[in-house]
């Protein structure tokens, strides 16, 4: 008999100790590891530096009209309290790891930075006055101006926004928090600490780590046609050495084109080796992390999806419960709920779901755009609309063209609605005439355009 969720006994883990917990002992050793590994790191890169006479500066003209502001040395120094304590806040040990991994990769990519390209100031710092001005002139007195570029006071402000902002329960606390760092943020320029590349290279490297550890797994799967693979690699990774090449030419200004040369970069490690997961999405929402640094082949999958949007319904129905439609707007999918769908499969990568369809039964079934499904995926979904086809299934991928097609298409022909694939893709394109059968899909699909392809019901 089942337990009502109101129920001692639904409830008796509250009483058994959780293991995964964080004890005061497993925070601690954290956080005295993390300020270990900074000492140890941040120390030794600076003296190293501090031994070279080639050290370069990096700075644009226009920064000499930064102010120095010594009071900002109360949020700039805060950081350090920040740093102890951020481990007492995990709630259980994955989280801990997370932190942990991250604090860690954040200290040593930046001291990798400060001994491999090393830069320093590139003015003097003045001698401050009023009781803020003390306290600034002592700081600096002990603080070598090297270990400049990537930021990592920036690097390490980014990691632990993001950690204490998450454990606000509060709107005013999180307001607050968010404001806080902004300041810390600002500090290194106002105190004549960093210059404004430095600050852009702490907050990307904070980035990069918090996009490769999030506890999430690096999935291997990708889509079932290896051709359909490595043409997207190729084509993603020529895109990212073109986008790098501005460099060689106008560094100071084209470092900018790095940012979409790193994401259309991780995009075909995605098609070669990772797959789906470089979207960094799980459960309809891709991180926030993956968001910022994929932003550029994200605002193109937009743009690309509008122009698609423009010359298809947003779903139609196929037949006996099922749909396929494209990747919807949150008001379209209220009015997919209106229709009488209850169940999603999911075959985008590069959008958020709506929260009306993630309130549905959902399949998740992330494939990269211009690549088929795997056999393993088209049996989950053939299996998933048999379940739920009664209370209406709706199958989408970006524009309800192609992948979406091939799911519905190997549905049609193992329940025998369809004798082979392309009697099911003649179908599909009576009723969503923009329908594209991609060459990949008829790769995937192959098996069952044979008449001896057996027919389950």
């Amino acid at each position: 008999m089942m337990d009502h969720p109101n129920s001692v006994a639904s409830k008796s883990w509250m009483l058994r100790p959780c293991r995964h917990r964080v004890s005061f002992v497993n925070a601690l050793g954290v956080s005295v590891t993390g300020c270990l590994l900074f000492l140890v790191l941040y120390g030794g890169a600076s003296y190293l530096t501090s031994l070279r006479t080639d050290v370069g500066t990096w700075r644009y003209s226009w920064e000499q009209y930064i102010p120095l502001v010594p009071i900002m040395v109360v949020p700039y120094m805060s950081i350090d309290v920040f740093f102890a304590i951020s481990p007492f806040l995990c709630r259980d040990q994955k989280e801990l790891r997370v932190l942990a991994f991250r604090l860690a990769a954040v200290i040593a990519g930046a001291a990798f930075c400060f001994v491999v390209f090393p830069l320093q100031l590139a003015v003097e710092r003045p001698v401050a006055s009023g009781f803020f001005g003390g306290i600034y002139n002592a700081f600096t007195a002990l603080d070598r101006p090297y270990n400049l570029c990537p930021s990592m006071h920036i690097g390490l402000r980014t990691v632990l926004a993001a950690h204490f902002v998450r454990h606000c329960r509060r709107r005013s606390t999180k307001a607050v928090t968010h404001v806080w760092f902004f300041l810390i943020g600002c500090s290194t320029l106002l105190l004549w600490q960093h210059h404004v590349i430095d600050v852009v290279g702490g907050f990307v490297l904070a980035l990069m780590v918090m996009y490769a550890i999030d506890g999430k797994p690096w999935i291997r799967q990708r889509g079932g046609d290896a051709l359909a693979n490595w043409q997207g690699a190729i084509w993603y990774g020529s895109a990212a050495m073109l986008s790098v090449l501005p460099v060689l030419v106008w560094p100071k200004i084209a470092w900018l084109t790095l940012w979409p040369a790193t994401a259309c970069g991780c995009i075909a490690l995605g098609y070669a080796w990772i797959g789906p997961a470089v979207y960094r999405r799980s459960k309809g929402r891709i991180s926030m992390p993956a968001k910022i640094l994929l932003t550029p082949v994200l605002l193109g999958q937009w743009l690309s999806w509008r122009h698609y949007a423009k010359q298809a319904e947003m779903m139609n129905y196929v037949c006996d419960g099922v749909w396929i439609g494209r990747q919807l707007t949150d008001v379209e999918a209220r009015l997919a709920a209106g229709h009488g769908i209850a169940a999603v499969i999911d075959v985008c990568n590069a959008f958020d779901e709506p929260a009306s369809l993630l309130a549905m039964n959902r399949l998740e079934v992330p494939v990269m755009d211009l690549t088929a499904p795997s056999d393993e995926q088209l049996q989950a979904c053939f299996e998933f609309i048999q379940r739920h086809r009664d209370r209406g299934v709706l199958v989408h991928c970006k524009a309800g063209y192609s992948r979406s097609a091939a799911i519905v298409a190997y549905w049609m022909v193992r329940t025998g609605r369809a004798e082979v694939a392309e009697d099911a893709f003649a179908a599909l394109r009576q009723i969503r005439p923009a329908v594209v059968i991609r060459p990949e899909i008829r790769r995937v699909l192959r098996p069952t355009c044979s008449p001896s392809f057996v027919a389950t019901a």
